[in-house]
């Protein structure tokens, strides 16, 4: 018999497409989930799952207050829930879901999406950054079950706290890949037609990302042959919104808001190559693993990339895309156009997206969640 999990996480669960996978994974294991997350005034309606799904309506929307606010309204939930088994995902639930569990003698266990110490978002805010780190380093050497999503993420913690976590890679179902559902009309029209489709996807749409430089690269590119598809949202979402409408670049660029994980994934389908320019100036981003490649890739999308150690293991080891060298409007600009005349070289890498399709998809990463939860389990039993 399965145990009941609770899983939190302080998204709003609509595009985080980790937890669900990691819900589903666990359901279909015979454990009994409930997965908890945050509403805010900006989110989405909450489509149908086949596990119970909760969101704490959120007074604060911003910075300090909503974190304290989420962690004190999600561990009262916590000490009265019916659970086995706490599943945190990423340091900012951590502090509700540690206490919680070690009030009531619950296993913990902790999926950590993030380098979080080295979050670009930490930048330039010492004290912030100070009371992460105090919280990391409070609870880290007390969790036993810790699973990350790449290897380089996990040799960084072994190096700071001594552990050695689980690599979990954030790679679709296989089966999604063969699924292609009808776009809603009002998506469908603002999508280019005979034109090159840029698109650049993510719900963190944040500093760093190399979206400002992204979006000044296209006013180098004709608007009769390149459009790019900025969709999701995140930090800088409304800045870059102001940004295309000053430069006057509305005619090359459409800005979608964050849509229900399927829509994403038909819209990721009509792409002609998928954009992660993340920039190489903060730990997380250097050694990160972006969700958007693999959502491109399982599309059949090529890739141009930054050259970051997770992502050139993926586009060297299947030739499936290339790199930009910097981040120079003009240089991104130029490495587009190249990629665009060269469409033997493109077809070559779209059909080498199969085979990543292939080796990493989530039915195989999943199998380490099941694992690792089979060893909790052994361990309250």
């Amino acid at each position: 018999m399965g145990k009941r999990v609770i899983i939190s996480v302080i998204s709003d669960l609509v595009t985080d497409q980790r937890v669900n996978k990691v819900s589903l994974t666990l359901q279909e294991a015979g454990h009994d989930v409930l997965l908890i997350g945050s509403r805010r005034r900006k989110s989405l309606p909450l489509s149908p799952r086949s596990y119970p799904a909760t969101r704490i309506h959120m007074l604060f929307q911003k910075k300090v207050f909503f974190y304290g606010e989420f962690n004190l309204r999600l561990f009262l939930r916590l000490l009265w829930v019916k659970g086995d088994i706490f599943l945190g995902n990423d340091l900012d639930v951590m502090p509700a879901v540690w206490l919680a569990g070690h009030i009531r003698r619950k296993p913990v266990v902790y999926d950590t999406h993030e380098y979080y110490m080295g979050m670009p978002e930490l930048d330039g805010r010492p004290l912030v950054k100070k009371i992460w780190l105090r919280i990391e380093q409070f609870i880290f050497p007390r969790l036993q079950y810790i699973y990350t999503i790449c290897d380089s993420f996990c040799e960084l913690y072994r190096r700071d706290y001594g552990k050695t976590l689980r690599a979990v890679r954030n790679v679709p179902y296989r089966k999604w890949a063969a699924i292609d559902q009808p776009l809603p009309p009002d998506i469908e029209k603002k999508l280019p037609r005979d034109k090159f489709f840029l698109l650049f996807q993510g719900a963190g749409i944040n500093p760093e990302r190399g979206v400002e430089e992204l979006v000044m690269a296209m006013s180098y590119l004709d608007p009769d042959r390149f459009h790019l598809v900025i969709i999701g949202g995140g930090d800088i979402f409304d800045r870059i919104v102001g940004m295309v409408r000053e430069k006057g670049l509305s005619d090359r660029i459409t800005l979608i808001p964050k849509v229900p994980l399927e829509v994403l994934r038909s819209v990721t389908r009509r792409a002609d190559l998928g954009l992660s320019l993340d920039k190489p100036t903060n730990i997380n981003h250097i050694y990160g693993l972006p969700n958007k490649i693999f959502d491109y890739l399982h599309s059949g999308v090529p890739v141009l990339v930054s050259r970051l150690a997770e992502l050139e293991k993926i586009v060297d080891q299947y030739q499936v895309g290339d790199y930009i060298d910097n981040h120079d409007p003009a240089h991104i600009a130029a490495r587009i156009e190249a990629i665009s005349r060269d469409p033997v070289q493109l077809k070559r890498w779209k059909n080498n997206t199969s085979k990543v399709i292939e080796d990493l998809n989530w039915e195989k990463e999943g199998r380490i969640v099941v694992e690792i939860f089979e060893q909790v389990e052994q361990q309250i039993s």
